[in-house]
């Protein structure tokens, strides 16, 4: 039926369009191959339903191979492993999206296409060698792996830090679309074509509900900032009160970007990286204040990076984030004790 295809071309196109819009406001590595992986979904379905209704070339053949069976979930799993390891992609990740992109499209543009069954069984003509199976079953497989546990694991630290609602049910949708999507592919390997995108149709739109869910805007509970406490440290009521909102921006910065962009967005933010190669007694015990309120997570990433970004963080926390009582007193007292309006002297 023609109307799964064209269903799931509009949702991947849709869904495309949200992350692209995304990416532009907050360019992201992760976002940007999400956003090229749902276009090629959509080229896919679009290649499938131009099939169905105009009939089959060898170029539209080719045009859905190459952009649908593997190389979409290649992408996602690439954007998943931008997400998980952000330092590590940003030194391996384009090389590896270009070796797989290269690989797949030239092992598609370089199989042969059986004419005779062409008009027919459509991209199923194209005849598989054994490099083509080999390389198609571990792309999918490892790349669903890689999503599916990816978004998985983030669901289980979400559920269990009692943070982030929206996007724990969002990546619980894409975990679920990406399964609903994974067993119509399988179906139609098992001869069942039919449920191809049916599946495709239903998990597309689950992933897209994933996507909108996840871009909602949580609020975050008071007693959820207040982890990793160190048993050595002060007592539970005397830990400084974190400001939750400003928490959160925080560990989004510490989890999601790397050194190299947590130095641009906290200059962005007034604060700029200082050379110094150690922490200063009063700096430290900012820092140590900070690191007790961090989720676990955060406080190993934290504890990672160099001296000079563990102060400038810590700065922008205290200084920018919760604007600490000193800096409000000191204000008050320039409010409060304006400088003196010299008397106009009369002739």
């Amino acid at each position: 039926m023609i109307v799964f295809p064209i269903a799931s071309a509009l949702l991947s196109a849709l869904c495309a369009v949200v992350l692209f819009r995304d990416a532009q406001r907050r360019p992201r590595p992760d976002k940007i191959v999400w956003t090229i992986a749902f276009v090629m979904f959509a080229l896919a379905a679009g290649a499938d339903a131009a099939g169905i209704a105009f009939g089959w070339s060898a170029w539209l053949a080719r045009l859905y191979y190459g952009t649908g069976p593997a190389l979409v979930v290649a992408f996602l799993a690439i954007g998943q492993l931008y997400l998980l390891f952000p330092l590590a992609m940003r030194r391996f990740g384009v090389g590896i999206t270009l070796f797989v992109s290269a690989l797949w499209v030239s092992l598609v543009f370089n199989a042969p296409i059986d004419r005779v069954r062409l008009a027919e069984d459509g991209w199923d003509a194209i005849e598989r060698g054994t490099e083509m199976v080999v390389i198609t079953v571990l792309i999918n497989s490892v790349g669903t792996a890689i999503i599916v546990g990816g978004t998985a694991w983030s669901v289980w630290r979400f559920w269990r830090r009692g943070v982030y609602r929206h996007r724990m049910i969002g990546c619980a949708l894409i975990c679920a679309g990406t399964l609903v999507v994974a067993a119509g592919g399988s179906l139609s390997r098992l001869g069942h074509y039919e449920y191809l995108y049916i599946a495709m149709a239903i998990g597309v739109g689950m992933i897209f509900g994933g996507v909108l869910a996840s871009r909602r805007l949580d609020r975050i509970p008071a007693e959820s900032s207040i982890m990793a406490v160190d048993l050595t440290g002060p007592p539970a009521h005397d830990l400084p009160l974190a400001n939750t909102s400003g928490l959160a921006f925080l560990q989004d910065l510490l989890l999601g970007r790397d050194d190299t962009e947590i130095d641009r967005i906290c200059t962005e933010w007034s604060v700029a990286r200082e050379t110094t190669p150690a922490l200063s007694r009063n700096d430290a015990r900012r820092a140590w204040r900070l690191r007790l309120v961090l989720a676990p997570d955060a406080v190993a990433r934290f504890d990672g990076l160099p001296v000079s970004a563990r102060r400038q963080l810590t700065t922008l926390y205290h200084d920018v984030l919760t604007w600490e009582r000193s800096g409000r007193d000191e204000i008050a007292e320039i409010v409060a004790s304006p400088e003196p309006v010299p008397a106009t002297r009369h002739a």
